[in-house]
């Protein structure tokens, strides 16, 4: 497994206790790990601060006002974005 899914494993384990065998790429935030609505602000606030990336709320609900970030797989997959768009535009 990549670099990425290893600070986020080390982010979840650090702030929410999750052990490490728990976090797998198709563990779910909800579902799996029990994370409500406040926790998921904490943790995208410790996203942002270590990957150093804006995190728009827009992008992570859709029309239903639900989170487009299901699991640990879909929250690498949205930093991975953000720092390469991020990185091209400062690029130019």
């Amino acid at each position: 497994m990549g670099v990425l899914f290893e600070k986020v494993r080390k982010i979840l384990y650090e702030q929410f206790c999750f052990h490490y065998d728990q976090i797998q790429l198709e563990t779910k935030f909800e579902a799996d790990l029990g994370t409500d609505s406040r926790e998921m602000l904490e943790l995208i606030s410790a996203f942002e601060k270590e990957f150093d990336i804006e995190i728009n709320m827009d992008d992570l609900t859709n029309e239903y006002h639900c989170c487009n970030i299901i699991t640990i797989q879909d929250a690498i997959e949205y930093i991975e974005r953000q720092k390469f768009l991020e990185d091209k535009f400062n690029m130019e």
